[in-house]
């Protein structure tokens, strides 16, 4: 085989054709990693997506740097980008290849440091106290809103059938959060012993009173945020329709799910698939612009569940509406 090799270069003057692009690849994934800034980078955004100035906030850096790095990180293949209305979101990229995977794995023994930690807790406060101005702000009108996305009418009787269906002949307890005007947890009451309502709205849960006013006798209203419910295992059903759009992080979403939810038990969750649509930002109060499917389900195999059912109703007003119900296995 040597004395091939130089013969092939002895007569042509060139060394043999060599696999550049893969050769290339391993370079610049390996380079784009052996950087401490960049590693650290990479284990953050692990956590959730975050755009370029949340990432300068936590790391303490001027936004070109941090432009500079993830440009990097980027053409390596290790980060997905996102235009979220005016800002640019970044979040790990889904490994597709071994070495992307090995490197995950080995900068995930180590965990995000303490200081990294509290700064992303203060990014998502700010999310947060932005998402309650607004609905303080909005309430009486948000309904009227809505309608021009998804009126709750095109995906209520869906997400109703989905749940029924995963929770059938069980008389348990039932959690929505964010119940809006109340038409999912009257439909579910009937079929529960206690059906709970969770929002940290005063407003929104005066609205979620005063339409379900003498249903029924088992529904309670809890004026909180879900993320902070005590992590206890006591209901059997979680349904989310069209909340997690409006939450700080997504995936911190579904592990708080996790906690709530007893072994066994059902998260059904109705969102709008990614789009572009940016005004609904100003207009409807939302932090993210839809989801892609395959985010919602690596959120959610991250935190114990699994997918059991989905399906996708028809577009309407450019939207898109997918409706998942999860498996809680751990």
């Amino acid at each position: 085989m040597a004395e091939l090799l130089i013969s092939s270069v002895a007569s042509s003057g060139h060394p043999p054709a060599v696999d550049e692009p893969a050769s290339y690849d391993v370079v610049q994934v390996t380079k784009a990693t052996g950087d401490h800034l960049r590693a650290n980078i990479l284990r953050v955004l692990a956590q959730d997506s975050f755009a370029v100035l949340e990432l300068g906030e936590i790391f303490k850096m001027a936004q070109p740097a941090m432009s500079h790095h993830l440009k990097l990180l980027h053409q390596a293949g290790l980060v997905d980008k996102r235009k979220e209305g005016t800002s640019v979101f970044y979040r790990r990229a889904f490994a597709l290849a071994s070495l992307h995977s090995s490197i995950y794995a080995c900068l995930d023994e180590t965990p995000v440091s303490g200081t990294h930690k509290a700064r992303i807790e203060f990014i998502y406060r700010q999310r947060l106290l932005r998402s309650k101005a607004f609905f303080a702000n909005h309430a009486q009108a948000l309904a009227q809103q809505k309608e021009l996305i998804c009126a709750p009418s095109v995906y209520v009787d869906a997400v109703l059938k989905t749940a029924l269906q995963q929770c059938e002949n069980q008389r348990l307890v039932a959690l929505e959060v964010g119940p809006g005007n109340g038409t999912v947890l009257a439909a579910l009451a009937p079929h529960f012993n206690q059906v709970v309502g969770v929002d940290n709205s005063s407003d929104m849960l005066d609205a979620t009173h005063g339409a379900m006013r003498n249903l029924h006798n088992n529904i309670k209203l809890i004026e909180r945020d879900f993320a902070d419910l005590p992590r206890i295992r006591k209901y059997n059903l979680v349904v989310a329709a069209m909340v997690v759009h409006h939450m700080p992080s997504p995936k911190k979403f579904f592990q708080q799910a996790a906690g709530v939810l007893k072994k066994g038990g059902t998260l059904v969750v109705a969102e709008l698939c990614a789009h572009s649509q940016d005004w609904v930002k100003e207009t409807c109060g939302d932090v993210w612009l839809g989801f892609d499917t395959q985010e919602l389900s690596v959120w959610s195999k991250q935190c114990g569940f699994k997918l059991t059912q989905q399906q996708f109703l028809a577009q309407k007003n450019g939207f898109r509406v997918q409706v998942n119900a999860y498996t809680l296995t751990k």
